[in-house]
């Protein structure tokens, strides 16, 4: 498959995503494009919708997640770091994971106040 064949169906596929988290009460929206000359895909946080939620500690081993706001619905722009796709290998699982390790570390670094717990894509 040539680059451009593979962007056409990565845009079919991966353009806008969907991933929910605390049990289907935050989601979070993904913008991704491909790049045809770099074989990079770069990502966006583009909304948020739902409960933001802060984790308390109890001892060693026991947390709990408390609402700190509910009813979000708010239009972001958190860059993500670029990931790199081999079109001939591509691994689906890979890039998801990567997502959801950039959604988790991004969110954390622009303040946007809220515990991720079993984030997983719609």
């Amino acid at each position: 498959m040539t680059k451009v064949e593979f962007k056409k169906a990565f845009d079919i596929g991966y353009q806008e995503m969907i991933f929910t988290a605390n049990n289907d009460e935050t989601f979070i929206r993904i913008k991704n494009n491909y790049s045809v000359p770099s074989s990079k895909v770069s990502s966006t946080i583009i909304h948020i919708n739902g409960k933001l939620f802060e984790e308390n500690r109890y001892w060693i081993f026991f947390t709990e997640l408390v609402e700190v706001d509910s009813d979000i619905s708010t239009d972001v722009q958190i860059e993500l770091d670029k990931f790199e796709i081999d079109t001939e290998n591509f691994e689906e699982e890979e890039f998801i994971q990567h997502l959801i390790e950039e959604i988790t570390e991004k969110l954390k670094e622009n303040n946007v106040n809220t515990v991720l717990k079993e984030i997983e894509v719609l």
